[in-house]
């Protein structure tokens, strides 16, 4: 059983990541974003309360969260795990998630924030295979793979990104500096091309569990 976490900046590429190893390793993707998205998207009461805060740049409450990823990660059957998208990303979290059992967390780092600003201000998103790509690849808005409409975060925006940043700085990375105690994260250049990012994943990611797997 392979249980993972993958943090990162905004527009450091874990979406697109976690979709690639989640395949490859046959293990549950689960994304936190994505069910607050349908949320939002499907305006349920919850979805309203979450809104207030997305929309700004915070983070949804971590009871919110946690319940999310309990319901994601209690049925595994016909996985050999799962890897969890952007949790915890702020020591409350980290606290409330002590029974979820973790593994590894990869960490994809990237220190050049106008690189990760461009990223995210060019992004465009398939609704339907959940494909990332860009405006200035696409500008047809049409995804390559399904043919569905493609279309740009709410939050995708400057202001947002600037608080997404922030908060990340104060939140997110004092979460990661906890995890490189207990010596489970692995260390990733996110500043490359994509599939030298995700070579670096997969070569690192095998001999971790080569390891684990000894103990």
């Amino acid at each position: 059983m392979i249980r993972l976490v993958i943090l990162g900046a905004p527009g450091s590429g874990k979406g697109t990541h976690t979709y690639k190893i989640a395949k490859q390793y046959n293990l549950k993707h689960v994304v936190v974003g994505d069910a607050v998205k349908a949320e939002i998207r499907n305006k349920t009461k919850l979805g309203k309360i979450m809104y207030e805060y997305t929309s700004v740049g915070k983070f949804v409450p971590s009871d919110i969260v946690i319940d999310v990823l309990k319901s994601q990660v209690k049925d595994l059957e016909g996985f050999d795990g799962y890897i969890i998208d952007t949790a915890p990303i702020n020591l409350e979290q980290k606290e409330a998630m002590k029974d979820f059992i973790i593994d590894g967390v990869i960490w994809l780092k990237v220190e050049n924030y106008d690189m990760l600003r461009e990223r995210i201000l060019n992004r465009l998103i398939c609704p339907k295979c959940r494909r990332v790509t860009t405006k200035s690849k696409h500008p047809e808005k049409i995804c390559p793979c399904c043919g569905a409409t493609l279309e740009q975060r709410y939050d995708d925006n400057e202001e947002t990104f600037q608080k997404r940043i922030a908060q990340y700085e104060e939140k997110t990375l004092p979460v990661i500096r906890e995890y490189q105690k207990q010596g489970i994260v692995i260390e990733i250049n996110a500043e490359q091309e994509k599939k030298d990012v995700y070579a670096e994943i997969c070569d690192k990611l095998n001999k971790f569990l080569e390891e684990k797997l000894k103990v």
